[in-house]
């Protein structure tokens, strides 16, 4: 019977709970229908932003819209940006929180565009926050980290401790994401403090249940269900219903962990239910991906792929490339043993995906960002001080006239005295604070400086595992080649159609995995050597290349044209000046348009420095893809419309580099492209090959 009261007490309260967050709402939508009718604009935008701020706190986000599209319509032709910015705010959080990303960015972008004097601080500063968040859940890691730096900034130039927590915990996301969970931890701690600081539960819930993830990533199963526990009981307590339908999902997938799948179920599906009625089609995503580790995982594999290709429409649908990947990654592990053929059809799909998805060359930009903040404040910090210093310069200025004015000849000498010694006591102390700032920033150089270091050593490392992977990987390619062509012939009559298309996918990986390993292997002999100290006769490597290229001349029916009087004699290492002449000819053949390919090799000299162009006629590229062509692995075009792997140009930037100079590229899509290269010309009579 207690237990039934117990029930029933709780029943009335949510009731009541329920009841009195209507009434509030109510009873302010009263108050600007009420102001309405009075004909008063500026009593209904006051009664308008106590709705607003009323809706945003209860979570009402779909009335938070429209609601807030209404307040900007009292605006009429009288636009008052303080007033139009708030609004607009309003309205891109509750799209952004019902995970219409795309439209909250639109009415972001709108308020950064305005004159920033015009809209109010604290309204910039949060649109800057929130703009991050939405590229972190887009995949855009770097633009994330970019924006939420600037915000970071701001923050702590106000002082804002509320916007210091959000940022830190936000910084944490970015890096969560990308699987750096030890950098994520420390993020999420340092906003764990600051929040905890500021009461404000909502942060702290977010802190909690973000360490709960990130110690389920790490391993530390009990650290997660302690993190993830505490942050539910709170988001219960502060009837916070987003909260307790995260919590839901994370305490799930820490059951997974420990094996209870029983319990791993109960949690998520009852989190997906409670996101469907929040509308949160995010989680939903998150959480349904959730469930289809606990099918998997549990033995109820009919249920995994159903499940997995609703979560792949829901993913593409919201732009969430990330999760597309990663459930690419699913669909060939389920397809592997049972269909190759699409499995295969996954795989190509996978690839051309990753690379949009953020790389180690984006950490290590995040990481200058990081560097270039830091700098900033310290920067910052002591012009701060320098001006503090001029001020008080001239107060003692003042004072000192002040006592020649008033004091008396008598008492001047006295003041003068204690007016110096303070000053230089003063002085002292800034000059201390101003070392110490020094300090810093030579202690943070010298740290940038270790981690180059580290940098160099790391690409010497991978250079020689490239070098050794692809030297030790090409023989048993070489066995696998070979038996595959033999099982070809002998039993090409004996196999039915799927098996003949198998055996075609097989040759056809292994042909296109020795044209890799072969490309990997020149450009780790291409790595880093000491500068040349011999004269090389460009027209001399011409000759040579022209030979090795002339059965590819005769079968795209092209021409080469070399300027042989205007190739002079450089510092090179021979073999490494014929690959590159030799790839980048070749790329002009190979990337022909309609018209019979003309490659042309030129050469003039400009400040002290042999500049070499190889021109063609063919289908150039595009003003957006001239910076990406000489990354690692970066192809412009599928295998089946040009062949390729993407290291060519990047072996021929390394080669550049290792004789001291400089390669770009300059084109007009549609009529061909220009590679130049600028080596030094030498300073010094060498020795000649």
């Amino acid at each position: 019977m207690r237990i039934f009261h117990l029930i029933l007490l709780m029943v009335l309260q949510s009731v009541f709970a329920f009841a009195s967050v209507n009434t509030t709402i109510e009873s302010l939508k009263c108050e600007v229908e009420n102001r309405l009718e009075e004909g008063d604009d500026m009593k209904t935008i006051l009664a308008y932003e106590n709705l607003l701020k009323e809706l945003q706190n209860k979570e009402k986000f779909s009335q938070l819209i429209t609601e807030s599209e209404n307040a900007m319509l009292i605006l009429n032709e009288t636009v008052d940006f303080k007033l139009l910015s708030q609004f607009l705010h309003y309205k891109g959080y509750g799209n952004e929180r019902l995970g219409k990303y795309q439209t909250a960015l639109r009415v972001y972008d709108r308020i950064l565009a305005m004159e920033k004097e015009k809209v109010p601080e604290k309204v910039w500063v949060n649109t800057v926050c929130q703009t991050s968040s939405i590229y972190q859940a887009l995949g855009n890691y770097e633009k994330a980290y970019d924006f939420q730096m600037k915000a970071l900034h701001l923050y702590e130039a106000s002082k804002d401790a509320t916007g210091m927590g959000r940022s830190n915990y936000i910084i944490g996301t970015i890096f969560y994401y990308q699987k750096q969970y030890k950098q994520a931890l420390e993020q999420y701690e340092k906003a764990l403090v600051i929040c905890q600081e500021t009461k404000i539960q909502h942060l702290v819930y977010s802190c909690l249940g973000a360490l709960g993830s990130t110690h389920e990533e790490l391993g530390n199963l009990e650290e997660s269900l302690r993190y993830n526990s505490k942050a539910l009981q709170l988001a219960k307590d502060i009837n916070y219903d987003s909260g307790i339908a995260y919590s839901l999902d994370n305490i799930g997938t820490g059951y997974l962990l420990s094996g209870n799948c029983p319990m791993a179920k109960k949690h998520i599906l009852e989190s997906i239910k409670l996101k469907d009625q929040l509308k949160d089609n995010w989680g939903i995503l998150g959480s349904k991906f959730s469930l289809v580790k606990v099918y998997d995982q549990c033995e109820e594999q009919g249920s995994v792929l159903p499940l997995l290709l609703d979560v792949l429409k829901m993913s593409k649908n919201l732009g969430a490339k990330s999760r597309e990947l990663e459930v690419y990654e699913r669909l060939i592990e389920f397809y592997d043993k049972k269909n190759p053929v699409i499995a295969y059809k996954y795989t190509k799909k996978f690839i051309a995906l990753k690379d949009t998805v953020l790389n180690e060359k984006t950490l290590e930009e995040m990481g200058q960002s990081k560097q270039q903040y830091e700098l900033v404040k310290k920067e910052h910090e002591i012009s701060m001080l320098k001006a503090e210093n001029k001020i008080l310069n001239v107060s003692k200025e003042n004072q000192r006239l002040y006592v020649v004015l008033y004091i008396g000849s008598v008492l001047l000498f006295l003041v003068a005295i204690i007016w110096f010694f303070s000053r230089l006591n003063m002085q002292r102390r800034i000059n201390e604070m101003l070392e110490s700032k020094n300090d810093l920033l030579n202690l943070k150089n010298e740290e940038i400086r270790i981690k180059n270091k580290q940098l160099e050593h790391s690409n010497e490392d991978l250079a020689q595992f490239a070098y050794v992977a692809s030297h030790d990987l090409k023989e048993p390619l070489r066995m696998i080649h070979s038996y595959t062509t033999l099982l070809e012939r002998r039993y090409n009559d004996k196999l039915d159609e799927s098996g003949k298309e198998f055996m075609h996918f097989v040759i056809d990986a292994v042909d296109r995995m020795k044209t890799l390993l072969d490309d990997l292997l020149d450009y780790s002999r291409s790595g880093k050597q000491e500068m040349p100290d011999t004269l090389v006769s460009v027209n001399d490597a011409m000759a040579i290349v022209g030979m090795n290229l002339q059965k590819q001349i005769e079968d795209h029916n092209g021409s080469l044209v070399i300027k042989e009087e205007n190739l002079p004699e450089i510092l090179a290492h021979k073999s490494q000046l014929m690959q590159l002449l030799q790839n980048l000819v070749s790329n002009g053949l190979k990337f022909r348009g309609e018209r019979d390919p003309v490659v042309t090799v030129d050469c003039e000299k400009k400040n002290n420095q042999f500049v070499f162009s190889v021109k063609d006629n063919g289908i150039g590229i595009s003003k957006n893809n001239l910076d990406k062509v000489f990354e690692m692995f970066r192809r412009l075009h599928t295998r089946e419309e040009y062949a390729g792997t993407g290291i060519g140009l990047a072996t021929c930037k390394k080669i550049v580099s290792n004789m001291g100079g400089d390669i770009w590229v300059e084109s007009v899509e549609g009529e061909g492209s220009s590679f130049f290269f600028a080596v030094p010309c030498p300073t010094k009579t060498p020795v000649t090959a």
